[in-house]
């Protein structure tokens, strides 16, 4: 290489690792507080809307084939973006196959983050009417019940 060429290609990498140096980089953004968050989230237009609960719907339609139930018992899937809370729920009903004989099979409701899959709160009401209840840090079936009512509804819903 001639002498010219050297200095200019000297000059052309010092000129584009000029901005490139270690204390003008910058740190990573803040973490947004939830109430920030909230005060900041922007809804989906009405095309986006529709393009999450069709993608929350096939999700739904993911974890009712997921579960497996016995011959007497039949399952049902619905699912809901929830626009305030910004996620896709599914809530999976399993109960009696012949509604004559509903007393005779526990009847329960689950809830699912559709992303992830996770489950977030059940409920349950067995044979003889003994009801269990898991999710929202709730301390009996009725608020466990009417929380998970609440994120189907596309109201607040925090399963923490």
């Amino acid at each position: 290489m001639t002498r010219f060429r050297v200095t200019t290609l000297l000059a052309v990498v010092a000129f584009t690792f000029a901005g490139c140096t270690s204390d003008k980089v910058s740190a990573t953004p803040p973490v947004l507080s939830v109430a920030a968050a909230k005060a900041n989230f922007v809804p989906p237009t009405a095309e986006e809307a529709y393009r999450l609960q069709d993608d929350c719907t096939r999700r739904g339609e993911k974890v009712l084939r997921g579960n497996v139930v016995g011959s007497a018992l039949t399952q049902e899937q619905v699912s809901r973006y929830n626009m305030v809370t910004n996620r896709c729920y599914v809530r999976l009903d399993v109960h009696a196959m012949d509604l004559s004989q509903w007393q005779q099979y526990d009847n329960s409701s689950y809830l699912y983050d559709g992303q992830t899959g996770e489950m977030l709160a059940f409920i349950t009401t067995k044979k003889g009417g003994e009801k269990g209840y898991l999710g929202f840090s709730c301390s009996d079936f009725f608020c466990v019940s009417e929380k998970i009512t609440a994120c189907m509804a596309g109201k607040e819903c925090d399963p923490q």
